[in-house]
């Protein structure tokens, strides 16, 4: 005889081995796991306050330190921090993938309060915690030379974050010798050393200021030396020689003279006859040289000469046309 058997009680019958009791893996045990809730009754009853909007958190996955997200989620439920079973029921809210399984994994009535969920979500995660140096970790922190004063302490004051616990006298000893003797900085920690952290980086800070305003105006006094050697020696480079333009000067540059008749002989043929010129001819050359500055006149010229002899009759030498 086959009973009629709904489909969902079909899917439960296949899924059990034993009654009310899911084998291990198994997809109800796993669903069953997910809905269960590790808190106490008064926490699993409280109702939030009307308007309550759940924060956005920057979820946990567990491979980071779990002090940061306990201080990060106490943070954004500032408003609410004196209400424990608020802060029990959002902190789920509050992780994701691996975390959140370890979460549904909790045993049934294990959490009464959220003092009790934290210690269990630290030790879970321990080893994601990031471990406090010794102080003795400071002292291979050295100022370079090419480092400014800002950069440094930015640097120094990282590193003294990562210290467990120290003693303010000890990291104001280590931090003189960090840095340059001599400088500013140095001789006002050396003349009234700072009593908290607070004042050596406020004091720090003012020195960093100083600094950079002392490089912006040496750089700036650089730049413009540069610019004055290089326009000194462009100077002695390139003597200030006029420049010759593309277009010819307007004007003459010496008295005009009348335009000269074209020659129908040559030039060879001509120089002998001048040279049979009488005028020409008896004037002595020893003559014709004269110290500098003596001005010398009616001293005759080749033009004139050949001008006295056209008016002579020697016109033949020149073209019919002139």
């Amino acid at each position: 005889m086959v009973q009629n058997v709904s489909p969902h009680q079909a899917v439960r019958q296949v899924g059990r081995n034993l009654p009310n009791e899911p084998p291990s893996g198994s997809i109800s045990k796993r669903l069953d796991d997910m809905l269960s809730t590790p808190f106490c009754s008064h926490i699993i009853h409280y109702e939030p306050p009307r308007g309550f909007l759940v924060p956005k958190f920057s979820t946990y996955d567990g491979s980071s330190d779990p002090f940061d997200h306990i201080m990060h989620y106490r943070q954004l439920m500032t408003l609410d921090i004196g209400n424990d079973a608020l802060l029990c029921k959002v902190f789920s809210a509050s992780l994701q993938g691996q975390a959140l399984s370890w979460f549904h994994d909790l045993p049934p009535n294990s959490v009464d309060n959220f003092r009790d969920l934290s210690e269990a979500f630290v030790r879970q995660y321990l080893c994601s915690a990031r471990h406090k140096q010794n102080i003795s970790t400071l002292q291979n922190i050295k100022m370079q030379d090419n480092e400014s004063l800002r950069e440094f302490v930015k640097r120094f004051g990282q590193a003294v974050l990562q210290v467990e616990a120290y003693s303010m006298d000890v990291v104001l000893q280590i931090f003189k010798r960090s840095i340059c003797p001599g400088t500013p900085f140095f001789e006002s920690l050396a003349k009234k050393p700072p009593i908290m952290m607070d004042d050596l980086f406020r004091r720090a800070s003012k020195y960093s200021m100083l600094e950079d305003d002392v490089r912006a105006a040496t750089q700036q006094i650089l730049v413009t030396g540069q610019a004055s050697r290089s326009g000194a020696e462009r100077s002695a480079k390139l003597p200030d020689w006029p420049r010759p333009s593309n277009r010819r000067q307007e004007g003459p540059s010496r008295l005009e003279m009348p335009p000269l008749t074209p020659l129908s002989i040559s030039y060879e043929k001509l120089l002998p006859m001048i040279k049979t010129c009488p005028t020409l001819g008896g004037l002595d050359p020893s003559k014709r040289t004269h110290p500098k500055g003596i001005i010398v006149k009616n001293v005759p010229t080749i033009r004139s000469m050949v001008t006295q002899q056209r008016r002579a009759g020697a016109s033949i030498i020149w073209s019919k046309g002139s």
